[in-house]
């Protein structure tokens, strides 16, 4: 028996549509119109939906696949099985019931389902297998009246072998689901219950990926474990069996189309070696794929027969151009990607078709991405098919516990729960070429026992990384791992990442920003962008955008060894935009430019000379210039030829720089203005300054321009504490809060008539690792960046970018340049105690390579610099 295709679809009134019912239905099947349509959505076969074999790495050729109309009711809890009896609706397997597709379109969160099957005739003298795909979240199943087997987890696989309950002619197949949708402290992603908001998205409860008989042997395979071992040229095969005799053997056979090219055998359950002589790397760039054949033979007896496949590629971490790099068979290659949550709207978890499932991938394969993060959700093995065979790579999430906050610790059975279907996930997919890192955390959701749950992963998968608690280096309360293989940040205005040291480091997500799109492909309601309203940017901005950010990731990976990042994100989900709307037919964003930029960078990543720091040069255009090397008096000339001399006031006097002397600020009161304004704020400018902090954690303005209600900006120094959140995971988890930080800071107001004191918008370090934070006496190259179309504001430390944050305008300034000192940017005083040497102003927003190249070029010969 081998695949069945065909069916009626859904036509396109299908609000009218009733279709003919199945045997035994009270309620024919009436597919919902869902808000939105896809392309797919009326091709949908009603007899026989996503009728490819669902599990192309062990596929056998004879099966039955059971998706179409079931019978289906809600239930109570502890409610008997109702068998032999007709339930009330139809549904169609495998859409969620809350899906439109389904049938149902009801958030139940316990139900039946129930249809009859009979066995083909020559499938009478072997083993059935019933398999599912998956079932959200406790599934029991029966057949002919009796418990055939159970199910814990919304993501597994998993099959009962049904041979001794079925009997001549119909058989009555009976499954019941509850689902409480995170109640449970089970992993469930972002599903809630009811209506999406937010970034958390409708649920999908019940049978959601396929399910299928297939006729087997008593002795056979039930799972392999491909391990491609590049050095040594082997591909390591691992053959689980059930019921194999003594003495039995696997025999694995490597293809090259039809062509074998090896051959090995080994012990059941025991890793043996198929050497792959000269073998073909796996890549995005040529994703090639071996065939295997697997024979589990007894003496001269085949039992079982499966066919599957593999790709022969490495993942480590290796030194490159003086950075810990994420490498692909041992070259570094920049894995530049888009953030998927894999929702549909008429299917929710449920593509509509296969080649909807593919769609995403080919879309991000096609906007240049070589690199995709599968966020909060796994998705069927047919998904992870399509990536290996396009080329691309994956880093998969762990399905989060349901989002409580850091304040609430999860329950001992909760975490019990996590570790037992985290195992099960990734034992299922571990031979797919494509996934390179797993992410078991997000963002501080649900964090516990960190380092063990990196032991835990490392054991079950050696071959792979492990990206501990993506955005932990800097995000959200979460607390990063030292067990794990990157650090990884989250910055959406960004990018900025933090420094390898012998983890690669990694940006988790970035962006954010993309424009809406067109009404009619746009999910009802008020559109979202990281959890808030998103604003309505025009395509002009967001593209001015994305070059400044692609812009950054290159100094990024130039300068600070950045190996990867994530822009957020591929695909619309329900309120949340996405580079592909929600009904996959609008590209937001042309995807040339986004081609163009991400083969740009990937390419980059290709040369080690890439890889070398912008030239030291002093970029053009400088229209205020304070060396700051008089050495006595009250005046400090205007080097640019601007005519803006800064006249010392208030006791302010000179000091030890880091070219000659410097501006001394030792007590408030003391400041260096200029006459009037010299920076113009309604327009881009770039304000840079070595900055040398006089006292540990202080809080005041370096470089202002007053305003009508404060500073219009201020360049200084901010020390803050760990936040009631971050404090409380911290003691979740069993560590001490952190101490008090003290960042280098970039303050503009956000608004015309609120000091920043009040309303501030800060560019801060919010990346504090150590390498660029304050301390007492020591020098430090501090830029403060205002893109004006681009709405962005940016603090760069020694060159590298810190923070960025969104600013839409501001108000002119009336006063003059003032140093030492600002105007309610902080309280109770607002002014910086340190030094001030070679302070500069642009017109202009410098690009990241320039301020890269300014600092550097300011840096030689420098005097008492770390």
């Amino acid at each position: 028996m081998t695949r069945r295709r065909g069916g009626a679809a859904v036509l396109g009134a299908l609000a009218v549509l009733v279709c003919a019912p199945g045997a035994g239905a009270t309620a024919p099947y009436l597919p919902k119109r869902p808000p939105l349509l896809t392309p797919w959505t009326e091709s949908v076969s009603t007899t026989l939906p996503l009728p490819e074999y669902p599990r192309p790495q062990l596929e056998r050729a004879d099966w039955l696949n059971l998706n179409g109309r079931w019978q289906y009711q809600s239930a109570a809890r502890g409610q008997p099985p109702p068998f032999g009896h007709r339930l009330a609706e139809t549904v169609l397997v495998p859409f969620p019931v809350e899906s439109p597709l389904s049938g149902i379109e009801r958030s139940d969160q316990a139900g039946w389902y129930r249809r009859t099957f009979r066995v083909p005739a020559q499938w009478s003298k072997q083993h059935v297998l019933l398999n599912f795909g998956a079932v959200s979240w406790i599934a029991r199943v029966y057949v002919n009246r009796r418990l055939a087997g159970t199910h814990r987890g919304d993501y597994d696989a998993f099959s009962c072998d049904i041979t001794r309950l079925l009997r001549p002619g119909s058989n009555e197949l009976l499954v019941a689901y509850d689902d409480p949708v995170g109640s449970a402290g089970e992993p469930v992603g972002k599903q809630v219950p009811g209506l999406p908001f937010a970034f958390y998205h409708s649920a999908s409860s019940g049978i959601w990926q396929t399910v299928w008989l297939e006729p087997v042997a008593r002795a056979h395979v039930t799972g392999v474990d491909l391990q491609p071992d590049v050095t040594r040229g082997r591909l390591l095969v691992t053959a689980n069996t059930v019921a194999a005799p003594a003495g039995a053997t696997v025999i694995a056979e490597a293809l090259d189309g039809r062509r074998p090219v090896a051959r090995a055998t080994g012990t059941p359950g025991r890793a043996f070696a198929l050497p792959i002589p000269h073998a073909r790397l796996w890549s995005p760039a040529d994703p090639f794929l071996y065939g295997l054949r697997i024979r589990l033979a007894s003496g001269s007896t085949v039992e079982d027969r499966v066919q599957s496949y593999f790709g022969m590629r490495s993942i480590s971490l290796g030194r490159v151009a003086g950075a810990v790099r994420i490498l692909l068979n041992g070259h570094f290659l920049f894995e530049s990607g888009a953030l998927d949550q894999g929702y549909w709207p008429d299917g929710l978890y449920t593509p509509p078709t296969d080649a909807a499932l593919r769609f995403d991938l080919t879309s991000a394969h096609a906007l240049g991405y070589d690199m995709v993060r599968m966020h909060a959700k796994v998705e069927a093995d047919r998904w992870y098919y399509w990536a290996d065979k396009l080329g691309m790579l994956v880093w998969q999430d762990m399905p989060n516990m349901p989002i409580a906050g850091v304040t609430t610790a999860p329950t001992a059975g909760a975490r019990a729960e996590f570790r037992r279907e985290l195992s099960a996930i990734v034992l299922q997919h571990v031979s797919h070429p494509s996934i390179v890192v797993w992410v078991p955390f997000n963002e501080g959701w649900g964090q516990f026992d960190l380092d063990g749950i990196t032991r835990l992963v490392k054991q079950l998968d050696p071959t792979r990384l492990v990206d501990t608690q993506s955005g932990s280096a800097n995000c959200c309360d979460a607390v990063e791992s030292s067990r794990s293989d990157v650090r990884d940040s989250h910055l959406y205005f960004g990018p900025f990442a933090v420094a390898p040291d012998r983890r690669a480091t990694v940006i988790g997500e970035y962006g954010g920003v993309l424009p809406y799109p067109p009404v009619a492909d746009r999910w009802p309601g008020l559109p979202t962008s990281i959890g808030a309203p998103a604003g309505d940017w025009p395509l002009a901005g967001v593209v001015s955008l994305l070059r400044a950010q692609y812009a950054e990731l290159a100094l990024e990976m130039r300068v600070g060894g950045l190996s990867g990042a994530v822009f957020t994100e591929l695909g619309a989900n329900e309120q949340e935009l996405g580079i592909v709307s929600y009904d996959r037919r609008v590209f937001t964003v042309p995807p040339s430019l986004l081609r163009s930029l991400n083969d740009s960078l990937i390419r980059a990543s290709a040369r080690v000379a890439a890889m070398r720091p912008p030239a030291a040069v002093v970029p053009p255009g400088t229209t205020g210039l304070w060396h700051f090397d008089e050495r006595h008096g009250v005046s400090a000339a205007d080097a640019s030829g601007g005519g803006q001399p800064l006249t010392l006031t208030g006791g302010a006097g000179w000091t030890h720089g880091v070219h000659g002397t410097a501006l001394a600020i030792t007590a408030a009161g003391e400041q260096a203005a200029t006459t009037g304004p010299v920076v113009d704020t309604r327009r881009s400018f770039t304000i840079s300054t070595w900055l040398s902090s006089g006292r540990a954690h202080q809080s005041g303005t370096a470089v202002s321009e007053p305003g009508t209600a404060g500073s219009v900006f201020s360049l200084g120094i901010a020390t803050n504490g760990p936040s009631p959140g971050e404090r409380a995971g911290s003691v979740a988890l069993g560590r001490p809060p952190r101490p008090l930080r003290t960042w280098w800071t970039l303050t503009v107001p956000s608004g015309t008539d609120c000091p920043a004191s009040s309303c501030g918008i800060h560019a801060s370090m919010h990346y504090d690792d150590g390498r660029y934070s304050p301390v007492a006496g020591t020098w430090h190259y501090v830029a403060g960046v205002y893109d004006a179309p681009n709405a962005t504001a940016t603090i760069y430390v020694d060159g590298i970018p810190e923070d960025v944050e969104h600013v839409f305008g501001l108000p002119p300034a009336s006063g003059p340049l003032t140093v030492g000192t600002g105007v309610s940017d902080y309280a109770p005083t607002d002014n910086f105690v340190g030094a001030i040497d070679e302070l500069r102003t642009y017109a202009r927003a410098l690009s990241p390579a320039e301020v890269y190249a300014l600092y550097r070029a300011q840096a030689r010969g420098a005097a008492g610099v770390r």
